[in-house]
């Protein structure tokens, strides 16, 4: 497997870039009820036609999937992306759809076509593959396409907003809108009370197949070590370009970030959690990684960004856990511990896992 698919796969890090609006010549009904015509503004800024509520979408993204869950609309789904398979907060009937793609992309349109869609949910993801073709494709047989990004952690709740209106769950959606910003609010509550003295520089890295990466400053994740309250210390570009993962080799990583008072180390989709910890232990018992601060303390923490049942820290509505295990990691003496946290959510939101 390519890093970029990688990348694509597993942290499909990157996101929602307008708020989700509508207007619609009607009001919005149950998915069993007459549909009504809207126009529809997407995350990549894109006016769309649609009839709502959508009653037979295919989702080409497990962060969508995991939202359209979320909002009680999976019997509304027809076509799910192949590894949807593989991700532990989906359902047994939800994952038993239809697959009809992969990576973002259609495997076969035809397959798509006889499932009869009202709608396509992607990601706008132009590094991964050709939007514009896909677009076109879909246009041409008359299918409406609404795009997401996975870009920024405050858009997370403006996309439920979006889907719950499109798949008409507005009050589901207005549910879980409400508990994601009563975490945010609660989180950044305690990191206005952490000192300065007591603040902390964070730096993240995940090992993939062989490599090191380490998280870059404009990744959601990023974006939560700085609502916890620390300082986050990657903020790379290169002409222009700021991706949300870096190859570092060791030795630049001790050269640049020797004074992280914190380091979190990621698994992925491709990385289990025995290959984190073996990276662990040898940055522990090896002098080179020795000269940053952090490994020099012992403050290495190993936190899980897979698909796994554990796993909070990907771009969907888990990460209303997440920021909570991010608080935790960094600042033990201040956050509580987020099991807690992580029950309460999936009792609430994924029953079926609780």
């Amino acid at each position: 497997m390519k890093w970029e698919a990688f990348l694509l796969v597993g942290i499909l890090l990157v996101s929602v870039l307008g708020a989700g609006c509508i207007g619609s010549s009607g009001t919005t009904t149950k998915a069993t009820q007459a549909q009504n015509e809207v126009t529809v503004k997407d995350f990549a800024g894109r006016t769309v036609n649609l009839k709502v509520p959508v009653q037979r979408a295919a989702i080409l993204s497990t962060s969508a999937l995991e939202v359209v869950q979320l909002l009680n609309a999976s019997d509304q789904v027809v076509g799910i992306p192949a590894e949807a398979k593989a991700d532990a907060f989906l359902s047994p009937d939800l994952k038993n759809k239809t697959v009809v793609g992969r990576r973002l992309k259609i495997d076969d349109w035809e397959k798509v076509l006889a499932l009869k869609p009202d709608l396509i949910v992607n990601l706008y993801l132009k590094k991964f593959y050709d939007v514009d073709a896909f677009l076109n494709r879909s246009a041409s047989y008359g299918i409406p396409v609404i795009m997401l990004r996975e870009d920024n952690l405050e858009d997370i709740p403006k996309a439920v907003e979006l889907l719950g209106k499109l798949f008409g769950k507005e009050k589901d959606a207005k549910a879980f809108e409400d508990y994601f910003n009563e975490q945010v609010s609660e989180v950044k509550g305690i990191a206005s009370k952490i000192s300065s003295e007591d603040r902390k520089k964070v730096v993240m890295i995940q090992p993939i197949m062989g490599k090191l990466y380490v998280v870059n400053g404009n990744d959601v994740l990023a974006q939560a070590v700085r609502l916890a309250g620390a300082g986050y210390m990657v903020n790379l570009s290169f002409n222009g370009y700021t991706p949300v993962r870096v190859p570092m080799d060791r030795e630049k990583i001790i050269a640049s970030y020797g004074n992280a008072d914190v380091v979190i180390l990621l698994t992925s989709v491709v990385t289990p959690y025995e290959k984190v910890e073996e990276l662990k232990k040898e940055m522990l018992g090896d002098d080179a990684w020795k000269q940053i601060k952090a490994v020099r303390e012992g403050n290495i923490i190993i936190l899980r960004a897979d698909m796994g049942r554990e796993s909070f820290l990907r771009w969907s509505p888990r990460l209303a856990v997440g920021i909570w295990q991010i608080g935790k990691a960094i600042y033990p003496n201040y956050y509580p511990d987020w099991e807690g946290k992580a029950k309460e959510f999936l009792q609430k939101f994924y029953p079926f896992l609780s």
